[in-house]
């Protein structure tokens, strides 16, 4: 009967090793069209963003009591509007 035709098969989905080994030839392609020495250049200025004044006052602020800090901002807006 008609009803009982099979389906066409659908194109098999690469596993997950074979997505992991594509992802690691991309990449060792990228390291070595850009160069190593780029990379550590782009490396290095990450880690001085992360370890910049504001980014380190910003991770102690985040880390703080939610409370506190609200609390802390809307005394400073006090005070400026009384300046």
């Amino acid at each position: 009967m008609f009803w009982k035709k099979k389906e066409p098969k659908k194109d098999k989905k690469p596993s997950r090793e074979e997505i992991l080994a594509q992802a690691k030839a991309n990449a060792s392609a990228a390291r070595e069209e850009i160069g190593d020495d780029t990379l550590d250049k782009i490396r290095e200025a990450l880690l001085k963003k992360e370890n910049s004044p504001f980014a380190q006052a910003k991770k102690r602020i985040e880390a703080m009591d939610h409370d506190k800090v609200r609390d802390n901002v809307s005394l400073w807006m006090r005070e400026d509007d009384k300046e």
